[in-house]
């Protein structure tokens, strides 16, 4: 009885996992757009790499990773560059924050 309850349960997470990764792919073109618009921003704002990644608690060669694309950072350290920069990024041709990209709002 407690296994069938078990692989019910097992194959409902299961099944919500697959939806929410269906939703929003977040593939290599998605880190390569999103580092260079970082990049651009901390660029025009006259932020050093640095500085920005002291702020969101990384290191300088990781904020390089990222703004080259080359870095899948945990969601949190793009929110927390998303607010020390003050910007929404470009998506699909829309402005967004990554939250309401992640939500699919965009």
């Amino acid at each position: 009885m407690w296994y069938r309850i078990f692989l019910l349960v097992f194959a409902a997470n299961l099944f919500i996992a697959c939806e929410a990764t269906q939703k929003q792919d977040l593939g290599k073109d998605f880190y390569k757009s999103i580092g260079a618009q970082i990049r651009e921003e901390r660029l025009q704002k006259g932020i050093s790499q640095q500085d920005l990644a002291d702020a969101v608690g990384v290191t300088q060669n990781g904020l390089s990773l990222i703004e080259d694309g080359l870095a899948t950072p945990i969601h949190t350290k793009l929110i927390a560059i998303q607010n020390y920069l003050d910007v929404k990024f470009k998506f699909n041709g829309k402005y967004a924050t990554i939250e309401e990209y992640l939500e699919g709002k965009n």
